[in-house]
């Protein structure tokens, strides 16, 4: 009849441990360099990795069979700005296509196995690829197909209108690569040096 005790302890303590990693994500999520800057995947790329396995440890708790309101609203919470932390990489220069077919999908609201199936993709390739993977030609232009299908990423609607797909930035307009070269963790060096002179 004592049973539940250290059960509602066990998931007080996944809770407490979720929350005290939550926080040290936040403050990396908060610290990131401009989307623009040419650390930001990098550094937003390790703070992914170690929300996926919270995501995962999380939902794994409340996937048994003890009910825990605290487990599921913590999984939430993970899930969410896992979410935000996703598309805000997707919409950045240089994102993967594992992060733009992430993205378009759970903004269609649609499963990882309803998008492969679709597409005609390994089941397990949107996994993979949600976690950094490189796909092949063919199931490359297979994900850019069903991402243009869905209606592109969402974030980028105004780069849709600039340049077609598959074609070569143009040669006057190397200015617009430059700046991200400039970029010093989220500052534009020539303000810094600027004012710093």
């Amino acid at each position: 009849m004592a049973q539940p005790e250290p059960l509602d302890r066990d998931s007080s303590i996944i809770v407490s441990l979720s929350d005290a990693a939550m926080h040290m994500y936040t403050a990396a999520i908060d610290a990131l360099p401009f989307a623009e800057d040419r650390k930001f995947h990098k550094r937003a790329d390790i703070v992914l990795s170690g929300m996926r396995k919270l995501r995962t440890a999380l939902t794994d708790a409340a996937s048994t069979s003890r009910p825990s309101p605290a487990v599921i609203v913590a999984l939430s919470n993970v899930r969410r700005r896992y979410d935000a932390l996703m598309e805000h990489a997707a919409a950045a220069p240089g994102s993967s296509l594992g992060q733009q077919l992430y993205v378009t999908r759970v903004h269609a609201k649609l499963s990882a196995h309803e998008v492969a199936n679709g597409a005609g993709l390994r089941a397990d390739l949107l996994d993979e690829l949600e976690a950094g993977a490189t796909p092949n030609d063919e199931d490359a232009a297979k994900i850019k197909e069903a991402i243009a299908a869905l209606g592109g990423v969402p974030g980028t609607e105004h780069l849709q209108h600039q340049q077609p797909e598959d074609q070569e930035p143009a040669h006057d307009e190397p200015e617009h690569q430059e700046p991200a070269e400039e970029h010093v963790n989220g500052w534009d060096e020539s303000l810094v040096t600027e004012h710093a002179g």
